[in-house]
């Protein structure tokens, strides 16, 4: 069964409103049967494309990883199927951040005198002359960029079955849906959550989706229940990946300031402020989102990384003062997302 594309930039400015699902008298349409759990018989087939793309985005992560760990500079590419999927924009910033990894590779960062050569190890981490740990720019990047990307171009076209497996896939969660199967957005999504409970985004995910299954097997009439269901999906992972990034921020001042002079705690604190870095700006450019471009450049701004400009991220490190700026970034995504006090203290803890 195949279901309208849909209107999202409409869907998503509702999303967080209450969604009236009820039908009254004058709608005859029974009440969708939503199963308990999420049922495909044929995941493996409908989502190859999807497997292909997780597995480059491993393999790009594990090949940064691995030229980290031994400092020793090696050549890098940018798997094809992977960028294919990617705002071209982000595609390019990529082709620039794998060439400048492997520039700093097999040197130290010298903070001292930062800016200055071509970066290197400090402590553990591989930064660029700036301070900036490009892997978490290249892979968490790629969560909003890529994967929320191709997510998005899956919906323009008409709704199958087929096409909601190819959503759970992209997200990186299995059809379980269980919180020790999941890889990319999908654990970050659980790590947010309360996975004792079985609450949180990554359950809202799962139910939007069981629920968006549903729909389409039901037939077109159930329409509106699967456009509410879609844009559930897309608002708890679009608030999933900016709730990651106040983990990151009130991570960064707490390690910054309890480092000392030790090389491995600033490093560390430097791989927490860059996955913040990189989580916000692989969501600049994407259209169907909550967050504008501007409240991002404002976020970004306040990181130093300014998009398009070079990145000041060691000033972290030498002046204090600057950890201000993540209360800011706090504020500024609480608002969006009208998170409550009590929801960012639950994000400053990884579940």
């Amino acid at each position: 069964m195949i279901l309208s594309k849909i209107n999202y930039k409409i869907i998503l400015l509702s999303a967080l409103s209450t969604l009236f699902f009820a039908c009254n008298e004058t709608d005859p349409v029974p009440e969708l049967q939503v199963p308990d759990s999420y049922n495909s018989a044929n995941f493996a087939t409908n989502t190859t494309a999807e497997a292909e793309v997780l597995d480059q985005l491993d393999m790009l992560a594990d090949e940064l990883n691995a030229m980290e760990a031994s400092n020793i500079s090696s050549e890098l590419t940018y798997p094809a199927t992977l960028e294919s999927i990617t705002l071209a924009t982000y595609a390019a910033k990529i082709e620039v951040w794998l060439e400048e990894a492997e520039k700093a590779a097999g040197n130290e960062f010298d903070l001292e005198n930062a800016p200055s050569g071509e970066g290197g190890l400090l402590g553990t981490r591989l930064l660029d002359e700036n301070g900036l740990e490009l892997e978490q720019m290249v892979e968490k990047g790629s969560f909003g960029a890529a994967l929320y990307n191709h997510a998005l171009d899956v919906l323009s076209e008409p709704a199958t079955e087929a096409s909601i497996d190819q959503l759970v896939s992209i997200f990186g969660a299995e059809p379980s849906f269980s919180p020790d199967d999941t890889r990319f957005a999908a654990t970050y999504a659980k790590r947010r959550s309360d996975n004792n409970a079985g609450e949180g985004f990554l359950y809202n995910v799962e139910n939007s989706l069981i629920t968006a299954k549903a729909a389409i097997a039901a037939g077109p009439e159930y329409n509106f229940q699967f456009q509410n269901a879609i844009a559930t999906f897309l608002i708890n992972w679009e608030a999933s990946n900016f709730a990651t990034v106040i983990f990151y921020a009130n991570a960064t001042k707490d390690l910054i300031r309890n480092a000392g002079n030790d090389p491995v705690a600033l490093g560390n604190a430097m791989h927490a402020y860059s996955e913040a870095v990189g989580f916000t700006e692989g969501w600049k450019g994407i259209q169907s989102k909550r967050i504008s471009d501007e409240q991002i450049d404002q976020i970004l701004a306040l990181l130093l990384a300014e998009d398009g400009q070079t990145p000041e991220s060691y000033r972290f490190l030498n002046e204090p003062a600057l950890l201000d700026n993540m209360d800011q970034i706090i504020d500024i995504i609480q608002n969006v997302y009208g998170f409550s006090e009590e929801d960012v203290a639950g994000f400053y803890v990884n579940n």
